[in-house]
């Protein structure tokens, strides 16, 4: 036979010409009919994993063409799209947001820390305008007025985290074929340093540091360890006579660590020594955070008389660190104390300079 492109003469069973290597027998495209009008549409999109994506057909609700889901081949749409229009939406056609949401929940929440848990769970209260809507309706708009509504960076990057993650789950369970939370973008927001404890303030306190209240606030000052680690210190963390408390939470660096107590305060082994003999066992703070924030916190400030305005529990931390800093503590030290895994983060976050100190030091500048 003669070859089909150069025309040379080949044995009859060759496969390919032997000069110019032409394959002899053309693959047979398979040919798709063309679906009827208003049986649904089926196209190839490239760009996703599942690459062939399914719509029903744009009459049958009023609202235009419908998604489906994708899948890995035409076979497959083709099948999922007749099942549609045979017996109607899919299962999860139209879950709610809050029906994701408790889906990912229960499977994201097994491989994540409790505190992440919490912070989720929080985070999920700023969704309740749009909890009930489809999620196949949900767009980069909806989510944007959410991370808009944040107070803080952090805040908001945690926002569009979620919602990314949620809507990734709506996809992998071919609900909706875009991801909107990807377009979101976090605004910028003013970094607000945190308020300390002024030299008067801590004086106030001292003055009524016969009250467990006072007495729990002078500690966090003079140990900054957070309102959590307090409240998941145990009786048996107090190491009094070694002068040490073992505690700490959140990162790597602050598990566990080893805070000593300032000796040259020894009202805060008093303190301790009451407070372990009170509770004999357990937690020492057996406490939410609510209550402490509200029994302890703001109780103790009251009873000082110091307005707590811009003051949370939280600004003991940054006032140890200021404190300690203009103690001249080691910066080594005070990292390994605070629990920071990097020194940079200690000194720009959480030291702040006392102004007065400031123009001491401005003083020395001579003509």
């Amino acid at each position: 036979m003669l070859c089909i492109k150069c025309g040379k003469d080949i044995a009859d069973s060759s496969a390919y010409c032997n000069y110019c290597g032409k394959k002899q027998t053309e693959d047979k495209k398979v040919k798709y009919h063309k679906r009827e009008r208003g049986s649904g549409t089926i196209y190839q999109d490239k760009r996703y994993k599942k690459p062939w994506l399914a719509f029903a057909p744009s009459s049958r609700y009023g609202q235009g063409r419908q998604y489906i889901g994708c899948y890995a081949t035409r076979n497959e749409a083709r099948a999922a799209l007749e099942e549609f229009n045979k017996n109607g939406r899919p299962e999860l056609y139209n879950a709610t947001l809050a029906d994701i949401y408790e889906m990912w929940s229960k499977i994201h929440f097994n491989s994540v820390s409790y505190s992440a848990v919490k912070l989720y769970s929080s985070m999920w209260k700023r969704f309740k305008n749009v909890q009930d809507l489809p999620v196949r309706e949900l767009r980069t708009a909806h989510i944007q007025e959410i991370v808009n509504s944040a107070t803080s960076k952090s805040s908001a990057e945690i926002i569009k985290a979620m919602a990314t993650m949620l809507c990734k789950f709506a996809m992998e369970n071919d609900i909706v074929v875009k991801n909107y939370a990807e377009f979101v973008k976090v605004p910028k927001f003013e970094k607000k340093e945190k308020r300390i404890f002024t030299a008067e303030e801590i004086a106030s306190l001292w003055k009524c540091s016969g009250q467990k209240p006072v007495q729990a606030v002078l500690f966090m000052i003079y140990t900054g360890f957070r309102i959590g680690e307090v409240l998941a210190l145990r009786v048996e963390d107090v190491h009094l006579s070694e002068g040490y408390i073992i505690g700490g939470e959140k990162t790597e660096a602050g598990k566990n660590r080893i805070v000593p107590i300032p000796p040259s305060i020894p009202e805060l082994k008093t303190f301790l020594r009451q407070w372990c003999s009170e509770i004999g066992s357990g937690r020492l703070f057996p406490m939410s955070h609510q209550r402490f924030r509200e029994d302890i916190f703001d109780t103790a400030l009251s009873a000082s008389g110091i307005v707590p305005e811009g003051l949370t529990p939280h600004c003991t931390r940054h006032t140890f660190a200021s404190l300690s800093s203009a103690s001249g503590i080691k910066p080594e030290s005070l990292q390994k104390i605070i629990g920071h895994a990097n020194y940079s983060t200690t000194a720009e976050v959480y030291i702040h300079q006392d102004i007065a100190k400031l123009i001491e030091e401005m003083s020395k500048i001579k003509r």
